[in-house]
């Protein structure tokens, strides 16, 4: 049988040979074992780990294990086991429970790892360049971002422009992650000297199930009184992300 999988049968280590770094976390000192479950075999998996996304929410939604033959045919998928305390952190730990004549036919043993993350934090932050308020047409509204840390969920990329009493702001973010879904909401304000916010405009930007690029756009009014106090912006997002990390291939002991 010809498979897309056999290059991950090829490719399979020792369980304490493997390490991992992912954009969520990362895992080494790896150990498979096996327990007695009535008719059915427990596969447990741990390891040493460190989550690398440590602010705002971080759920293990859910851990498939998928069992691989010799010649890479998939011989079973499955969800780990609820009733079994399931973590990612200082210590990675997992089982599933599964039968006898699968664990005796599998080679090696791929897990599919969803977390959910949810985060609050800014995104870009920017002081306006040189605008020409008289002007009647479109221009674009230049400006110098600050720096902030890398963000660990995803790339914001803005422009801007400005037409009579109205910012028109051109959002393109880029997924730092494989994800089941990565959904943002955004706050774009306008700031005065004194960083006080003189205008906001909401936004949302979702990128779908395997993409990676997501675009928003919005236009935000300026009141003409407020337009000579506008110095710069900051643009801040709470963002719901599925994130799916793989974990081997292991090699199973025989």
């Amino acid at each position: 049988m010809t498979t897309t999988t056999r290059g991950w049968v090829d490719a399979a280590v020792a369980a304490a040979d493997y390490r991992l770094t992912s954009a969520i976390f990362e895992l080494g000192e790896v150990t498979l074992a096996r327990e007695r479950a009535y008719d059915n075999v427990h596969l447990l998996f741990a390891a040493r780990g460190r989550r690398l996304v440590t602010e705002g929410g971080f759920e293990l939604a859910n851990v498939h294990a998928c069992l691989l033959d010799a010649s890479g045919a998939v011989i079973v998928r499955r969800g780990h086991d609820s009733y079994r305390q399931s973590v990612v952190g200082a210590v990675v730990r997992w089982g599933h429970e599964l039968p006898d004549d699968h664990l005796d036919r599998a080679v090696a043993v791929v897990y599919d790892v969803e977390t959910r993350l949810d985060l609050r934090r800014p995104l870009v932050r920017g002081q306006f360049g040189g605008l020409d308020l008289d002007r009647e047409d479109r221009q674009p509204l230049p400006f110098t971002a600050a720096p902030l840390p890398r963000d660990p969920l995803m790339e914001v990329g803005v422009a801007l422009a400005f037409r009579r009493n109205e910012i028109e702001i051109n959002l393109v973010g880029e997924s730092a992650l494989a994800h089941d879904g990565h959904s943002s909401y955004l706050d774009f304000d306008v700031l005065d000297e004194a960083g006080e916010i003189v205008g906001s405009r909401a936004l949302s930007l979702s990128i779908r199930a395997g993409d990676r690029i997501g675009f928003a756009d919005a236009g935000l009014r300026i009141e003409k009184r407020v337009q000579r106090e506008m110095r710069g912006f900051a643009l801040r997002g709470r963002s719901e992300v599925r994130a799916l990390t793989r974990v081997g291939p292991l090699r199973l002991a025989r």
